[in-house]
């Protein structure tokens, strides 16, 4: 029962992170699709900035969601397959690494220099997080603020 309470208790903050970056996701659904329409086959010098925003909100949401539920994943295969410290560990490390360096990418393609500091800011802090004494537990309460800024960039 002791494993289960502890597992419990570290997915239960990954389903609220992955709801907070879904919840961005839902709110995006409700908007128009006006910027899709502008699209061009022909190359410009120029930046649909409101359509580049949108592609780098989805592409660093879904890093962002990828990775936290991946973490919640391997928590629930603990249940049933129980790894050590060290090795949850190292997983957890991987996924914060990989999300990371997955929102580093987006935020260099990002036209918004206000997104552009929201996503390099999220991932400043997973980075910062990766070299602390946290770098191995799931629970981030310190990443909320710059997923609320992100959230907020992507005008959701």
């Amino acid at each position: 029962m002791n494993n289960h309470a502890r597992v419990v208790r570290t997915v239960l903050p990954l389903v609220v992170a992955a709801g907070v970056v879904a919840g961005c996701q839902q709110t995006e659904e409700k908007k128009p699709a006006a910027a899709a329409s502008s699209a061009s086959t022909a190359p410009s010098p120029t930046v649909d900035v409101a359509a580049n925003s949108k592609q780098v909100c989805d592409a660093a949401l879904a890093v962002s969601k990828e990775h936290f539920v991946g973490m919640a994943d391997d928590a629930i295969a603990a249940i049933d397959k129980p790894v050590s410290a060290k090795e949850a560990g190292a997983k957890v490390r991987a996924h914060y690494t990989e999300m990371a360096e997955g929102l580093r990418k987006e935020a260099a393609r990002a036209a918004d220099p206000q997104l552009r500091a929201a996503v390099e800011n999220l991932a400043g802090a997973i980075e910062k997080r990766l070299t602390g004494p946290d770098a191995t537990k799931v629970e981030a309460p310190d990443l909320d603020p710059t997923l609320k800024a992100l959230d907020t960039a992507c005008g959701r």
